[in-house]
């Protein structure tokens, strides 16, 4: 894929939406920019279209070889000069006009004319709008009035790609775009964009709150809280090993700890897991990265996926072994939401999704002793900033 269409953002803001974030999108990549709502993730888009028009607004945009928005040169291209495709949570449909006339209205400038109807058509029926194409947005569900948005977003950006058009013409940007469709719809519409991305080298902008949809549809996803990216990576990485303690807490991770972290020998160390109301301690393996100070305070969080659950009374072999009271199982379905509380460490719990069956197979039931049994790869340090070493 070409860099001549990649997309590079560097924006500061402090005024209505207070926002300090970089991020960078390669041609033919989808990225995900996850975070609460009010994080700044919409305005970050509207940012990039040309809609964010604060004056205090600094930094930079960059498509390729074009410059979209550079404060410092006093560059501010107009929306319509950007030519993206860009799909709102609200749809943004005109009411006066059809369905067919409100996905051809958002085309680039000089985009030849030749075979429009036909590859609007095409997407039509892709996205299962044909035999709407004269309805108003009034006489449309939610999920329609949604497919019609992103049918404006794919032709434009897929006719401007198969034209020739100029880099400027090479960005989608998906604001919560599949919330108000339901799950068969939202499938479709994964297949869709999926094979838009085969045929276009377009970089792909996504704000989602759905952890699980970033994971399925991202390369990279950013982070964003309070209008700043925290951290940006694969989905598997960043949703395992997260940065600081913030950003577990923005991806999910419910099993979030206090610890002591010792060094041990090369590439390996010790972390005191400490119950912070009893002040009793149980002694973990973990890896060793060489960014650490022997002694000091951390946070850290476990990855559930890596954790096996083996009968109270099973002989294990040497290793990181927790026997823990299952104090609580709630059954949702195929997995039960289980609380667990470590024999060792009675002011602390951990929340695990467990196999029912599992759950059936070891006769578990609340007050049965299990052996969490976990494996170092799956913890994740953190530093605790601002905190001095302590002694062991």
């Amino acid at each position: 894929m070409s860099a001549m269409a990649d997309l590079q953002v560097r924006i500061e803001n402090a005024q209505p939406m207070q926002l300090s974030a970089q991020f960078d999108c390669a041609a033919g990549e989808l990225i995900a920019l996850v975070g609460p709502s009010g994080s700044g993730k919409t305005s970050l888009l509207r940012a990039i279209a040309g809609l964010l028009r604060a004056p205090e607004l600094k930094g930079r945009v960059q498509v390729g070889q074009e410059c979209w928005f550079d404060s410092d040169q006093g560059i501010r291209l107009a929306p319509q000069q950007r030519c993206v495709g860009l799909v709102f949570q609200d749809y943004a449909l005109f009411p006066h006009l059809s369905a067919w006339e409100n996905a051809g209205i958002g085309e680039c400038r000089g985009v030849d004319e030749r075979g429009r109807a036909e590859e609007l058509a095409g997407i039509f029926g892709r996205l299962g709008l044909a035999g709407l194409e004269q309805r108003r947005p009034a006489q449309l569900s939610g999920g329609q009035r949604q497919r019609v948005a992103l049918a404006r977003a794919l032709l434009r950006v897929s006719r401007s790609q198969r034209e020739g058009g100029s880099a400027r013409c090479g960005v989608m940007l998906l604001d919560e775009p599949f919330s108000a469709v339901d799950a068969p719809t939202r499938q479709t519409l994964y297949r869709e964009l999926a094979a838009l991305r085969q045929e276009v080298s377009t970089p792909m902008v996504l704000v989602t709150h759905d952890l699980s949809e970033a994971r399925r549809l991202a390369d990279r996803v950013v982070i964003v809280d309070g209008g700043q990216t925290l951290q940006s990576g694969p989905p598997a990485k960043v949703f395992a090993s997260p940065r600081n303690a913030r950003v577990a807490d923005l991806v999910g991770i419910q099993n979030h700890f206090k610890g002591l972290f010792h060094k041990h020998s090369p590439g390996w160390g010790w972390l005191d897991w400490i119950d912070e109301t009893t002040g009793a301690r149980l002694q973990l393996q973990v890896a060793d990265k060489n960014k650490l100070d022997d002694g000091v305070r951390v946070s850290w969080v476990l990855a559930g996926e890596l954790v096996d659950i083996l009968p109270g009374d099973a002989q294990l072999p040497q290793g990181n072994n927790v026997r823990c009271l299952l104090r609580e199982a709630l059954a949702l379905g195929e997995t039960s939401l289980c609380t667990l509380v470590p024999e060792a460490l009675g002011g602390v719990a951990l929340t695990l999704n467990v196999s029912t069956a599992l759950l059936r197979s070891l006769d578990a039931r609340q007050g049965s002793a299990l052996w969490l049994r976990m494996a170092p790869q799956g913890i994740h340090i953190m530093p605790v900033r601002g905190n001095p070493p302590l002694s062991p």
